[in-house]
């Protein structure tokens, strides 16, 4: 499968596209970082992660808009990585599935 066919690209792309437009302070790349991923969004709620995560005194001011450091961001995109090959790896083994069945029936007398 090729770099740009493949998902894991895709997704990766438009995480890190997210992760930039939130950094500049756009609302609604906050919202799809942050209320769209439940790990990201139970780790800001665990007191030991938030102070690594955000700003601590933006995220009590604030629920709406959190500004996130650079860590949060590293765990979003190497999510959108994980999650990507995952789906790139089902999408393979179900053409190869379907291949395979495929040249079964060819087979059959």
């Amino acid at each position: 499968m090729s770099l740009l066919k493949s998902v894991s690209f895709g997704i990766t792309l438009c995480m890190i596209l997210t992760c930039i437009l939130d950094a500049s302070g756009q609302g609604l790349a906050n919202i799809i970082l942050i209320r769209l991923n439940p790990l990201l969004e139970a780790l800001l709620h665990d007191p030991v992660y938030t102070g690594w995560l955000s700003d601590k005194h933006a995220f009590v001011t604030n629920s709406y808009f959190i500004p996130l450091r650079f860590p949060a961001y590293l765990l979003f995109i190497v999510m959108a990585v994980i999650i990507g090959a995952v789906v790139d790896l089902l999408i393979y083994g179900m053409k190869r599935g379907l291949a395979v069945a495929i040249r079964g029936r060819h087979h059959d007398p």
